[in-house]
């Protein structure tokens, strides 16, 4: 994993997912085998830096070695619309075609636009630089009130703390949910800090000042009930037209598909964390039965539980080249596949 530094990162950006991915956390969590990555701060040498940014870092890997990483990681910077030197450029695009995943926190979004990677793309950056992004990259689907976008082989998170969400994310997709809340637990001060709904992969959200964010944090604590479209709109004090149009237009989902993602990730964490039965775990996550929950997973996970669950027990730390991974789902397939097995959001889910 190589971790891009610039002249202008910002020191917090850098920080964050170099305690997420790093070997303390591993070895904290009582890791015995060899930690999942092997994280390389990758830059010009020397960095030079202005007091405001926060100390230099010493001596780097050259910028080389980005483009031969699994994974790239662009912190946010100080001075986004700089232009950025060309090597650095050069090394990030190589390393995006050839299979790389790509990582960019907050402003780091601009490097990846400079090494014309975002063209058609979805993507999120810090709110107070949407416009100023917009101007830079206008072929770029831009997510402007998203914590985090993940678009397949590129991942982008928004302000500056978002970059901690997007890095659970990355964790639970790659290590399961088990091992991102254990990380989640070491970041944030106590577990009851912690919500499973939220580090085990949330979809991009409205910040928690909007009502959307509130209603969407009371779905998560009752995904194991019915939930009705009529239900959830009462719950928002919005007519059931008006709560699709927004709810779709911050989450880029309809509320039935939110809620089956949320408990999908909700049933993963299960069956990584308990000796519960497939049909115990469908129950206490609201999908009802065994079977509603093996196509749930069928689409959205590509096994079915009880593979999942062997997989995940028998898990290797090794983390394959984007390349090598199946290609995501898209919602309008997911929304295809769950008519066969669910009733329509007004009938609830």
């Amino acid at each position: 994993m190589a971790l891009v530094v610039l002249d202008s990162t910002l020191v917090l950006d850098l920080a964050i997912p170099m305690q997420a991915f790093g070997k303390a956390v591993f070895t904290e969590l009582g890791g015995r085998a060899n930690p999942p990555y092997d994280v390389v701060l990758c830059g010009e040498v020397p960095t030079t830096r202005g007091a405001e940014l926060g100390p230099s870092f010493g001596e780097l890997a050259p910028v080389e070695e980005i483009a031969t990483a699994d994974t790239v990681v662009i912190p946010g910077l100080q001075d986004p619309l700089t232009a950025q030197d060309p090597a650095v450029l050069q090394a990030v695009g190589d390393a995006a075609r050839s299979g790389s995943r790509m990582i960019s926190l907050c402003a780091g979004a601009f490097v990846l636009g400079q090494a014309g990677l975002l063209d058609g793309r979805r993507v999120t950056t810090h709110w107070l630089l949407a416009d100023a992004f917009r101007a830079a990259f206008p072929r770029t689907e831009l997510v402007e009130d998203a914590i985090y976008v993940d678009d397949g082989q590129f991942l982008s998170s928004g302000g500056i703390l978002a970059a901690a969400d997007l890095c659970l994310h990355v964790l639970r997709s790659d290590l399961g949910a088990a091992y991102s809340y254990g990380v989640a637990r070491l970041l944030i001060r106590t577990p009851e800090d912690v919500s499973p709904a939220r580090t085990a992969g949330p979809a991009p959200v409205l910040g928690s000042g909007d009502a959307l964010a509130s209603l969407l944090d009371w779905l998560a604590e009752h995904l194991h009930e019915h939930l009705d479209l009529q239900r959830i709109a009462e719950r928002a004090h919005l007519s059931t037209r008006t709560l699709l149009r927004h709810f779709r237009a911050h989450t880029g989902s309809t509320p039935k598909e939110w809620i089956i993602r949320r408990r999908v990730e909700a049933a993963r964490a299960l069956l990584e964390e308990t000796d519960l039965t497939v049909s115990q775990v469908a129950h206490n996550t609201g999908f009802g039965s065994a079977e509603t929950m093996r196509r749930a997973f069928a689409v959205r996970v590509g096994v079915s539980p009880r593979d999942y669950r062997s997989a995940t027990r028998a898990r290797s730390w090794s983390i394959p080249r984007l390349h090598h991974a199946p290609s995501p789902v898209t919602t309008a397939e997911a929304d295809a596949d769950h008519e066969t097995d669910t009733q329509h959001d007004q009938e609830g889910v």
